[in-house]
């Protein structure tokens, strides 16, 4: 076993290490064949999403993941870059993560957890609609998900799955001096403020375990440090950061985009 593989697994091992998991672990059956990839789905994870933040497209949504060894429901959480797709570029998952409304789920986005093999590549997504409804069978309580899939020989997709519901409750909305002074974008601004020194070892201690950027090549950091005081000062400029149990959003507002931190070891660190 690689290095890198083994220390995914930790990671995994590590999330995974919570009561909540054992007790009620979700179930899954079928698998996902296409363009030369094979995988066979055993366990599934689900989360709800409340959208508080208004960034995700379709609404109010369900994320669910089907793969191959356990997953806690805490490698789901954030609007965008959820550990699990980490853990899975890191070769320690593979799977599927479907993303869809509970309450008029025509269309669904998949992406296909398994580590893409051109290097610096990323993970394969793909769109599935009908207006009829994407799934042969789909039921949403308040605490479990079921659903069954089958959309042919050329889909490439075909699945059933049962998985408690989890959550990861808003603690905080915070506005204006209550954003400034948040710890999600104190660290934002620190990290910025390291690679815009080149300070890389100061970055990755920033940067959520499962983060793009401790893999990334000298001359793409380079060229990221002249943009960093810019950054610093819309930073500081924040209104809006939404905090939950296990994730936090910085909404830069008026365009400036927005950032997703997730809450590792109880140390806040920037996903990307």
């Amino acid at each position: 076993m690689s290095p890198t593989r083994r220390l995914a697994l930790a990671g995994l091992a590590a999330l995974a290490a919570r009561p909540a998991l054992a007790a009620d672990p979700g179930m899954a059956s079928g698998g996902y064949e296409r363009d030369g990839r094979k995988l066979a789905f055993a366990h599934a994870a689900a989360l709800s999403q409340d959208n508080t933040e208004g960034l995700l497209e379709g609404g109010p949504q369900l994320r669910v993941v089907l793969s191959d060894v356990e997953v806690p429901a805490a490698a789901l959480n954030g609007v965008a870059f959820p550990p699990v797709t980490g853990l899975a570029r890191q070769d320690a998952v593979h799977g599927v993560m479907l993303e869809f409304s509970p309450k008029d789920p025509k269309t669904m986005h998949v992406t296909v957890l398994a580590k893409p093999q051109e290097l610096g590549a990323s993970l394969t997504n793909i769109s599935l609609a009908n207006s009829q409804g994407v799934f042969k069978r789909l039921e949403v309580t308040a605490t479990r998900v079921s659903g069954e899939y089958d959309g042919g020989a050329d889909s490439g997709f075909k699945f059933s799955f049962s998985a408690p519901l989890a959550t990861d409750p808003v603690t905080a909305d915070l506005r204006g001096p209550d954003a400034q002074k948040s710890e999600p974008l104190r660290v934002l601004i620190a990290r910025a403020e390291a690679l815009g020194r080149g300070d890389l070892p100061a970055a990755v201690a920033l940067s959520s375990q499962y983060s793009d950027l401790r893999n990334a090549p000298p001359q793409m950091l380079k060229e990221m440090a002249p943009a960093m005081s810019e950054m610093v000062k819309q930073l500081k400029a924040v209104k809006r950061v939404v905090v939950r149990q296990s994730s936090a959003v910085v909404l830069q507002g008026d365009g400036g985009g927005w950032t997703s931190l997730v809450r590792e070891n109880d140390a806040w660190k920037v996903a990307d």
